[in-house]
């Protein structure tokens, strides 16, 4: 079992959604903090040790994954735009 912490952006972010993908988020981290990764919805950003992001519908979920310490940091939440997106939120993740 992972142990999640949110950064203070995501965490505001997520309060912001509408109520459906609140609860759809909710239970994507839920079934990340089980270790239940779906491959298909799971993706490791490129230029990063620890970044994955995960889609719920048009939403992503930024976040790193440390195997070691079972610990799984959402670093950001925001809605797919195009590559750009990844692009400027890179460097959020470790």
């Amino acid at each position: 079992m992972f142990k999640i912490f949110f950064r203070e952006k995501a965490f505001k972010t997520l309060k912001k959604i509408e109520r459906g993908y609140q609860l759809r988020i909710n239970v994507a981290i839920d079934d990340l903090k089980l270790g239940k990764f779906n491959l298909r919805d799971v993706e490791k950003i490129r230029g990063t040790e620890f970044g994955y992001r995960l889609r719920i519908g048009r939403w992503r979920i930024l976040f790193s994954l440390f195997s070691r310490e079972k610990r799984i940091e959402i670093v950001d939440l925001f809605l797919k735009k195009g590559k750009e997106n990844y692009l400027k939120r890179r460097k959020l993740v470790k």
